[in-house]
């Protein structure tokens, strides 16, 4: 039984995420905004209204693909190009966001342009050279990969941390845990706490 709820899974899986572009038409089209969206998530064109309408209230039966909602819940995944308020992925997956203006929730949180909060066990928000990192603000949780604050198991950023383990990839500011690595330290691998001493 086990093997046929991951086989079940894993295709919900990969046919949910096929995130990047938010064009898929559903029942009602040519509406700029709507209060509710309901997405099935499993074949394209099976949604109350277009992906590229800017919602209020989205559903995801299994996974949910939106331009923009204030809150959405998608069972498994949950993908928005704007999340301006509460964005939960209930079970499994997480969130993806491009840009993330309020509370992302789930097992696996990544955005590329993060002004808010991301909680769960690993979070991470980057876009590459063509986007600037210092955008990221607020991660909690098991695993925070970003710029900014980060309290959690395992932090891997640039400013400061509080954590078990923590690694300042460009050297961060500040670091308490129980073990600290950063490249700028006289001392890069210290216990307790490290900080940037310019080196």
């Amino acid at each position: 039984m086990m093997k046929y709820f991951l086989c079940l899974w894993a295709c919900l899986t990969v046919a949910a995420i096929h995130a990047g572009d938010f064009d898929d038409p559903g029942w009602i089209s040519g509406w700029s905004f709507s209060p509710l969206q309901i997405d099935t998530g499993f074949i394209q064109s099976r949604k109350l209204v277009d992906e590229t309408t800017d919602t209020f209230l989205s559903l995801g039966v299994f996974t949910l693909q939106q331009k923009s909602a204030v809150l959405s819940v998608g069972m498994l995944a949950n993908l928005l190009q704007n999340n301006y308020g509460l964005q939960i992925a209930a079970l499994f997956l997480g969130t993806a966001t491009d840009n993330n203006y309020g509370i992302s929730f789930g097992v696996d949180n990544y955005c590329k342009r993060c002004y808010g909060i991301q909680l769960g066990i690993l979070n991470h928000s980057w876009g590459g050279k063509e986007i600037k990192k210092e955008t990221e603000f607020f991660q909690f949780c098991g695993a925070n990969i970003a710029d900014t604050v980060y309290l959690g198991v395992v932090n891997v950023a640039d400013k400061f941390q509080i954590g078990l383990f923590n690694i300042g990839q460009n050297g961060a500011t500040l670091q308490i845990g129980l073990l600290n690595y950063n490249p700028k330290s006289y001392i890069p691998w210290m216990p307790l706490i490290n900080f940037d001493m310019g080196k």
